[in-house]
């Protein structure tokens, strides 16, 4: 039996060497394309990841900055209101000559207070906004 195998494969071995040496060929191609569409993975991967960072860096920059507008306009309401309470104090200490109850400096301050009321995060007063706003000139 043995010797049938072995006359068998005198006659196929070159066969058997060229299979052997197609099927080394196409697993080494075939792994040189793997590790090539691999790092073309990884390229995109790091492409895509750095092009999150950035808008995250640019959310978080207008994040902060938005804050610091936020900050500030309420350090100024704050500072007009204790300004208007203060100024209200000495107006209605007043006397009273005549018979309107508050004088110019009482419309002036009540204007403030209105208008410091009615800002909004812009600084804008809301008045000024709606007269900006394009359905006013349809009124």
């Amino acid at each position: 039996m043995t010797a049938g195998l072995l006359l068998i494969l005198r006659r196929i071995w070159p066969y058997l060497a060229i299979v052997a040496g197609l099927a080394a060929a196409y697993f080494w191609i075939d792994h040189r394309g793997y590790a090539r569409g691999k790092a073309d993975v990884e390229a995109r991967h790091a492409k895509a990841a750095a092009r999150m960072v950035a808008a995250a860096d640019r959310i978080r920059t207008a994040t902060d900055r938005l804050a610091g507008q936020a900050a500030t306009a309420r350090t100024e309401q704050v500072t007009t209101e204790r300004t208007i309470y203060r100024d209200a104090i000495k107006i209605v200490d007043r006397p009273v000559y005549r018979s309107i109850c508050v004088d110019a400096d009482g419309v002036q301050l009540l204007d403030r207070a209105r208008d410091s009321a009615n800002r909004g995060l812009t600084g804008e007063s809301a008045g000024a906004a709606a007269d900006a706003s394009p359905d006013t000139a349809q009124r």
